[in-house]
């Protein structure tokens, strides 16, 4: 139950986690680049430094005004969502910071992957270090320990089976960004995993109609981007009714 003085704190802690979006559009932005290809450090037209050029809400360089990283303002909206119902719902100490931190680092992910169908593993590892961490100062029952375990490596394997199954076309940055979506919200509930899951293939499954109508139908779907959407979500509605 919140006490009168964590409910006093709830705006400035939103304010601090919207505080954070412009450094969260560097990342995409940095990290938005195919394959191959070295971490954008620079606007591809002009060569403007890509720090602040590529931080403001617009999501255009300030110089030639040309696109970078995250949609406008898409960003902001996600993760006012995100954090605002996880300041709100209750969560507070050591938990709060996790899911913030946990939050942040697969909004990233998605955008990421959403752009340039890219997983970028020391993103996904960052966040995973970060929410287990946090997570070990967080009081909570052994169990929790169990379950988000053993949810990381549940999720991981079915989508590494699904991997070498298509043979590629699941790529492993899908297999390891299971792991910090597994232990996330496995901590709060194992069912959680599953209707995560499944959310996040209902709604890829979903957008095919529209993909095939701004004649995309022939590009991989980014899987990640929709899981990380579910998963978020999921984490989000749960800690706000539990």
């Amino acid at each position: 139950m919140s006490t009168p003085t964590a409910t006093r704190h709830r705006p400035r802690q939103l304010a601090y986690a919207l505080a954070v979006t412009p450094l969260l559009r560097w990342l995409i932005a940095h990290h938005s680049v195919p394959a191959g290809q070295p971490w954008r450090t620079r606007c591809q037209v002009c060569a403007t430094s890509l720090w602040p050029a590529g931080c403001a809400p617009s999501g255009r360089c300030h110089t030639c005004r040309t696109r970078l990283g995250a949609p406008p303002y898409m960003l902001e909206l996600a993760a006012l969502a995100a954090t605002g119902l996880l300041i709100f719902s209750g969560m507070h100490g050591w938990e709060l910071a996790a899911y913030l931190w946990w939050t942040a680092g697969l909004l990233v992910l998605a955008f990421v992957d959403a752009a340039v169908l890219r997983l970028p593993h020391r993103l996904t590892a960052t966040t995973t270090a970060g929410t287990v961490v946090l997570l070990a100062f967080a009081d909570n029952p052994h169990t929790s320990w169990w379950t988000a375990t053993i949810g990381a490596a549940v999720l991981a394997a079915y989508y590494a089976v699904i991997h070498l199954a298509s043979r590629g076309d699941l790529g492993l940055g899908d297999v390891a960004v299971a792991v910090p979506i597994g232990i996330a919200l496995g901590w709060l509930d194992w069912r959680l995993i599953v209707a995560a899951t499944v959310l996040g293939h209902v709604a890829a499954v979903a957008s095919l109609p529209l993909r095939r109508r701004a004649d995309q139908r022939h590009t991989p779907i980014p899987m990640g981007t929709y899981l990380i959407a579910a998963s978020i979500t999921t984490v989000a509605v749960a800690a706000a009714i539990r």
